[in-house]
């Protein structure tokens, strides 16, 4: 799976670089950077997603349902730490 991540990363890093004017070259090393720009925004949105996930607060319910939807968003978490770590 992130074998086919990375490629539909860089097949979206050529696709943004054919705006580029046909006088400007595109190298391969210039869609390397653009791939690597974007795992980067990939990696940091599941790392915001988990920080969200874990911040959240559960006011008005009881104890053990805090307790349970805590737990609930720590997997959550978990799963996104994942991710990101995946994607790099």
């Amino acid at each position: 799976m992130n074998a086919q991540i990375g490629m539909d990363i860089n097949e979206r890093a050529r696709r943004a670089l054919t705006r580029v004017p046909p006088s400007v070259k595109v190298t391969d090393e210039m869609v390397a950077d653009v791939a690597d720009a974007l795992r980067g925004a990939v990696r940091a949105a599941y790392q915001n997603a988990a920080v969200i996930a874990t911040s959240r607060t559960h006011g008005d319910v009881s104890l053990e349902d805090s307790r349970a939807r805590r737990a609930e968003a720590q997997e959550l978490a978990h799963v996104y730490e994942k991710l990101a770590n995946e994607s790099r």
